[in-house]
């Protein structure tokens, strides 16, 4: 019988990163053909990576729509897509703020099993109800959630984006990290940014300006926008200067952990960047930093909870990060989470994360469920 083609997809980091995790797995099993498709900055990430994925994009060159809008062009394209690669299984990603190729393949699935790589706990995202048939999530509070929110199955496996940080030396990129920053023992805060259109996120950078603006010894930032926010860059950088603020520019400086590593305090709305410094801090003999979420507006945290399903940003209640709900919030939180009792906090909180990750489940599920839609259409041998 032929080997089992499984198609692996992704429109954001995030979701790239999910799949640079599984795809080496899976590309590992002798029975298993895997290809993969992308669009946008996942695109980028999966190309470097050495992933080889075929650009997923629209006749009219875009690579997502809004919700509502007709996606009849969507749906198209990734019909023409599942035509040619015809895969026995799908796998997938998951990306907000519209819809894109992850969304469309589960729309046009036509009864090929689907899996889909939760990477914040409870997120999934469809086209008229086509949700993936299982989600792979990061433990049991994240599958109670993605059932409780979607009906739909949800097995845990550990948080899969992260497995490959046991491999890290977090003490040494920290240190060669500050190192090219110039901090030596300054205090370093970055401000890793989302897209623009979440509600609240600009009043919540310029909340984070005017809190360092007001201090008297003023911290080194880093400044991290998201692959959507680029254009937001240059105002940024010009309030930050304007403000008094030393500011380096990490952009577009390769790999986020890094930067995350050389911060004391990570700031951002709800970012899933600071669950990655969270298992940074995991994998660090000592204390890093914390977290500060800027949830300085009602909008943004509106947002926040019908995005998540959650009432706070993922592993506050955890331990894992502070939340600022007002603009007055952000300077007395952030003199906290300067501090080294609230880094020890937060260190002693991160070791509490799953370390494992359940890829041999994963590639084992995905596989036999392959076959298996095999044997209905009776592929040839």
């Amino acid at each position: 019988m032929r080997l089992v083609r499984v198609l692996l997809s992704a429109r954001d980091p995030g979701g790239a990163a999910q799949v640079l995790a599984v795809a080496p797995a899976l590309r590992a099993d002798p029975r298993a053909a895997v290809s993969v498709t992308a669009s946008g900055p996942a695109f980028d990430i999966l190309k470097a990576a050495g992933q080889n994925p075929e650009r997923f994009v629209l006749p009219d060159g875009s690579v997502h729509q809004e919700a509502g809008v007709d996606p009849a062009p969507l749906l198209g394209a990734a019909q023409a897509l599942l035509d040619r690669a015809d895969p026995d299984a799908l796998v997938v990603g998951i990306s907000s703020l519209g819809v894109g190729v992850d969304e469309a393949l589960l729309a046009r699935a036509g009864g090929r099993p689907t899996f889909a790589l939760q990477d914040y706990p409870g997120d999934a995202n469809a086209i008229a109800g086509a949700y993936a048939g299982r989600y792979f999530v990061r433990d049991e509070a994240a599958a109670r959630l993605t059932r409780a929110r979607f009906g739909a199955e949800a097995v845990p496996v550990g948080s899969l984006r992260h497995q490959a940080y046991a491999r890290l030396d977090v003490p040494a990129l920290r240190a060669s990290t500050r190192a090219q920053l110039g901090a030596g023992d300054h205090p370093v805060v970055g401000f890793f940014g989302q897209p623009p259109d979440i509600p609240g996120h600009e009043a919540a950078f310029g909340h984070l300006v005017e809190a360092l603006a007001a201090r008297r010894a003023k911290p080194l930032l880093v400044l991290r926008e998201h692959p959507k926010s680029r254009d937001r860059r240059a105002a940024h950088l010009d309030a930050l200067r304007a403000a008094g603020v030393r500011v380096h520019d990490a952009t577009d400086a390769g790999a986020v952990e890094r930067w995350l590593a050389a911060c004391d305090v990570v700031t951002t709305c709800f970012s899933h960047c600071a669950m990655d410094s969270a298992f940074l801090s995991a994998h660090s003999p000592e204390p890093l930093g914390s977290v500060l979420f800027l949830l300085t507006t009602s909008g943004a945290r509106e947002f926040m909870r019908a995005y998540t399903g959650m009432p706070l940003p993922d592993g506050v209640e955890q331990g894992l990060g502070l939340v600022a709900e007002s603009s007055a919030d952000v300077g007395r939180l952030l003199e906290r989470a300067l501090t080294r009792d609230e880094q020890r906090a937060f260190h002693a909180a991160s070791l509490r994360l799953p370390r494992a990750a359940r890829l041999d489940l994963i590639v084992e599920t995905v596989v036999e469920a392959g076959r298996q839609r095999m044997a209905r259409v009776g592929a040839p041998s």
